[in-house]
């Protein structure tokens, strides 16, 4: 992409993100602090990075459950909940739309002339609303539009991909997408021509990371498994007990498993847990802070991560957590992460539990594979770390304000990211002149 001029930079930016508490992000940021409740750094401060690089007005809204607004000079931060929470079918639809509509008119009160959006509406066509009224698109994917390598068939499916390709074509001025499965969906649904389709990865503060010890020796007792991440079922969390007694079946006290995290099933989750009689080899433990996630991966041997076939992960953060921690990863191929951190991961078969327990088992016995993974695991990690691939180099390449020097430019010929396998197309942050991807050089990977 051709480097804007200083007229084409954005003035004012309108920021639609999520759920989360933006006014703390914004507290932090401005402090030079991570956030106290988030282990990645957040997607809202890599924004305000870019807003205050480039001198630009912000109006960040999101919809945190607490009502709240934050001014503090160029920067407006608004919590504006959505309508009916908890709702289902016609009314959860109707609350999208209403929210939509707020969304909408608060950027053009704002006057804005970029509209970053994150992805989490049923669909993204109505983000056409925002460049009808003369504002730049950017959506920001952080879901894949279908499961990885389970693509929908059914009449309903196709529809909506048919819609969501009319609006990858003649509606956004950029994408941003999370994962180079992400891209590679965007681009495909859009038929290739989807203009410009970034990958930003999330990014990691190496601090929390730093002082976590290697894996505990085997002989200090059993093989333990660690899942951290929401507790709902399409997360695969139920399939962690049933693994799990897979598991303890073949090798009666060999294997642990700490599972950590929040969400609706985690009640049942321990009643299923109880039923299986795993109350001792399966510790639940619920929400699991980033001041005590260092202490609880050290106690691990790898972790796990059994998203199923049915949720269109868009990366799995957890994946990347888990070789930041020097740890492996088991995990399948409707996890993006995978193609990302395969010299430090084991694969199983999407949903097959017997898949998952003889690979847990097959990677205990196997101590040189073992090591060999985790030797792999921090190199894995690299890209999470490095700052050319934050939202906020992303958005410089998009709207302006680009890196210009020769080591920032984002031609990485001394850095690769893994692919599915050797030769196969892995993604640098587009370049082109229609933000065609750059394909990298796949590095070595743990064959199966």
């Amino acid at each position: 992409m051709a480097e804007s001029s200083a007229a084409q930079i954005p003035k004012r930016i309108f920021y639609a993100t999520g759920p989360g508490d933006a006014i703390g992000a914004h507290r932090s940021w401005k402090c030079g602090a991570h956030h106290p409740t988030e282990t990645s750094v957040t997607f809202s401060s890599q924004v305000e990075q870019y807003c205050a690089d480039i001198g630009a007005d912000l109006l960040m809204v999101g919809h945190h459950p607490q009502r709240a607004v934050l001014t503090d000079g160029k920067v407006r931060i608004e919590h504006l909940p959505k309508p009916w929470p908890g709702a289902r079918g016609g009314l959860f639809h109707l609350g999208e739309l209403v929210h939509a509509a707020r969304l909408l008119t608060r950027a053009i009160q704002f006057k804005a002339d970029v509209a970053i959006i994150e992805s989490g509406s049923p669909f993204d066509a109505w983000k056409v609303l925002f460049s009808l009224f003369g504002m730049k698109v950017v959506p920001i994917c952080h879901n894949t539009l279908w499961p990885q390598g389970f693509k929908p068939k059914t009449a309903k499916a196709r529809l909506r991909r048919w819609i969501d390709g009319f609006f990858w074509r003649h509606v956004p001025f950029a994408t941003i997408c999370v994962s180079p499965a992400c891209v590679r969906q965007v681009e495909e649904s859009s038929g290739g021509g989807a203009g410009q389709v970034l990958l930003a990865l999330a990014q990691f503060p190496q601090e929390r990371f730093r002082d976590i010890p290697p894996p505990p020796a085997a002989e200090h007792g059993p093989f333990t498994l660690l899942y951290v991440g929401r507790i709902v079922q399409e997360k695969g969390v139920f399939d962690i007990i049933d693994i799990a007694a897979l598991v303890e079946a073949e090798a009666p006290g060999a294997f642990r498993w700490i599972v950590g995290g929040d969400g609706p099933d985690l009640h049942e989750l321990r009643r299923r847990r109880d039923d299986f009689g795993l109350g001792r080899t399966v510790d639940i433990r619920g929400w699991i802070s980033p001041e005590e996630l260092p202490a609880t991966f050290a106690a691990a041997h790898a972790c796990i991560v059994p998203t199923r076939s049915s949720f269109p992960e868009g990366l799995a953060m957890t994946a990347v957590e888990a070789v930041l921690a020097g740890r492996p990863v088991i995990t399948s191929k409707v996890v993006p992460a995978l193609e990302l951190v395969r010299s430090a991961a084991v694969e199983y078969e999407t949903d097959d539990l017997k898949s998952c327990a003889r690979a847990i088992i097959a990677l205990a016995e196997d101590e040189l594979r073992y090591r060999r993974l985790c030797s792999n695991a921090r190199s894995a990690a690299a890209p999470f770390v490095d700052p050319r691939f934050s939202l906020t180099s992303a958005l410089k390449r998009a709207l302006g304000a680009a890196p210009r020097s020769a080591t920032d430019t984002m031609n990485l010929s001394n850095t690769s990211i893994p692919g599915p396998r050797a030769g196969a197309r892995a993604f640098d942050p587009p370049l082109g002149a229609r933000g065609k991807a750059t394909p990298l050089s796949a590095s070595a990977e743990e064959s199966h």
